[in-house]
């Protein structure tokens, strides 16, 4: 695929106003729901029965993440992000890991062209729906390619209700975001509102599914649903 556009960075997600602090103001309040998830994601790798290696799709600064991993037979971790800023952050948050550790700055479907190595586990959270329907596509696409035998696509991010269209789902984020979200200011509620109505493209769970069926997917398993954010396993029983 040519002329893939880059994912937004957090910088470019938040704007240029204290970026981090909003961000690390919206993560500790815990209005994306990462407390519930990442439970879950920890519960999904705890369960695997062999060692694994990990390829991070959009890994900011791995706060939540790497406490995870720390405790997991993780082998081999590559995270890739936009995000300067947080590439730093992660590597100071990773450096308790006893496995190697490679951070890349770098556009994840760039990330998935040009690497050739193949993961028993690619993670990428709250990333994709910044992506064209055509670029979630060759995304599922590119994963496969780069998953071994038996590995799994752990997946979170934002996910329309069934049937929702998406102007009915943006409308009733930003509802959410302004009567809900707490830690952040009015006028930071609107930065993020703007951001959403400008660059967010969400799917439902089927149209996702549907996506990674035609790419080669084996299965899908919805591991949990906290309001918009959701958690699913893509499993590649098959390998390639």
């Amino acid at each position: 695929m040519e002329n893939v556009e880059d994912i937004k960075s957090v910088e470019d997600y938040f704007g240029t106003m204290d970026v981090w602090s909003i961000y690390h103001r919206v993560v500790t309040a815990n209005n994306l729901s990462h407390r519930e998830i990442y439970t879950d994601v920890a519960r999904v790798l705890s369960e695997l029965e062999d060692e694994f290696s990990f390829l991070d799709l959009g890994c900011g600064d791995a706060t939540y993440s790497a406490p995870i991993l720390v405790n997991l037979p993780i082998t081999y971790y590559c995270g890739v992000d936009l995000s300067a800023t947080a590439l730093e952050l992660a590597e100071k948050n990773l450096s308790l890991l006893a496995c190697p550790v490679e951070l890349h700055k770098i556009d994840l479907l760039q990330a998935l062209q040009n690497t050739k190595r193949q993961y028993d586990v690619i993670f990428s959270s709250f990333a994709i729906h910044h992506l064209s329907y055509e670029e979630k596509s060759y995304f599922f696409q590119s994963v496969i390619k780069r998953l071994s035998k038996n590995g799994i696509l752990l997946l979170v991010d934002a996910m329309r209700e069934e049937n929702e269209d998406l102007p009915t789902y943006l409308q009733r984020y930003c509802y959410h975001i302004r009567n809900e979200w707490q830690g952040i200011r009015p006028e930071e509620k609107e930065l993020v509102c703007c951001h959403v109505m400008e660059n967010d493209f969400v799917e439902t769970a089927s149209t996702l599914e549907f996506m990674a069926k035609q790419a080669g997917f084996s299965s899908c398993q919805n591991v949990s649903k906290y309001s918009a954010h959701q958690v699913i396993v893509l499993k590649n029983h098959l390998g390639l």
